[in-house]
């Protein structure tokens, strides 16, 4: 038995390094091109840079990640356990209109929502990007919460009700303990897709210090002579502005394989 499991794991094993090479090469490319020429100074005059504040960058990407990912957890969260445990007029038809968003891309309704951002007077601040991309994250993210949610036995609603526990109550005793997982890989996942989003910046963003990481690579490459030397910073721009996000995604790989596995078995 144990010969042939060992059969059985050589291709599985070599499939998987396989794969794992072709998406880890770009960095390994990115980070090789990023020390030519110049070497180590090519980093020291990103961060250096004038026009763009490496870490004012970083800075604003960061709150902006951070802010979406905590709305969107909470959303998906109560949403995810009314849709999920609760009765009320209209559940499905609901949910099905949330669902439906999940269709529609963000190119398409660029107008509406710049037109909304300008009116609201939040052009060019957080708020104007943070706002819609809560709009865009939060129904896969409830998807993926009600789905976890529904594995979790009635019967320990039932428990909490007989002992006189509200629905608040219930969800703050029972399902937002047991649903640990599933939010952490909300936040993970929202923080991720909020920071390395291009579109919503662009649309709302106007003067260089409240560029994200995003519009300061694309600035960074239009400013430049694309020149070798030119060419290797441009690589350590990407490497140091993807870096806080890969380092997020390598600390937060247990909750995402817990999150991810449970939702999709529950479901």
């Amino acid at each position: 038995m144990k010969q042939e499991r060992r059969k059985l794991a050589i291709p599985v094993y070599f499939t998987l390094a396989l794969f794992a090479l072709v998406w880890i090469s770009p960095i390994f490319v990115a980070l090789s091109k990023s020390l030519q020429i110049n070497g180590l100074e090519n980093y020291r005059y990103v961060l250096t840079y004038e026009k763009i504040n490496y870490f004012r960058v970083i800075s604003n990407s960061f709150t902006i990640a951070v802010i979406t990912s905590i709305a969107v957890q909470l959303l998906a969260s109560l949403a995810g356990y009314a849709f999920s445990k609760m009765d009320f007029l209209g559940k499905k038809i609901i949910f099905a209109l949330i669902l439906g968003c999940l269709a529609v891309p963000i190119a398409a309704v660029t107008m509406p929502m710049f037109n909304t951002i300008n009116r609201a007077g939040l052009l060019d601040s957080h708020l104007g990007v943070i706002w819609p991309l809560i709009a865009f994250n939060a129904p896969f993210m409830l998807f993926m919460t009600k789905n976890y949610y529904d594995g979790i036995p009635n019967e320990l609603l039932e428990a909490a009700k007989i002992d006189g526990a509200s629905s608040f109550r219930t969800y703050c005793s029972v399902m937002f303990p047991l649903g640990v997982p599933i939010m952490a890989n909300v936040l993970v996942l929202t923080f991720i897709y909020s920071w390395n989003d291009y579109l919503v910046p662009l649309l709302v963003m106007r003067s260089e210090s409240n560029y994200t990481v995003t519009l300061a690579a694309q600035f960074f490459m239009n400013t430049t002579f694309q020149s070798p030397s030119d060419v290797a910073r441009i690589y350590a721009v990407m490497m140091l502005l993807t870096l806080p996000s890969i380092i997020v995604y390598l600390f937060s790989q247990k909750f995402l394989q817990t999150g991810i596995t449970s939702g999709a078995v529950k479901g």
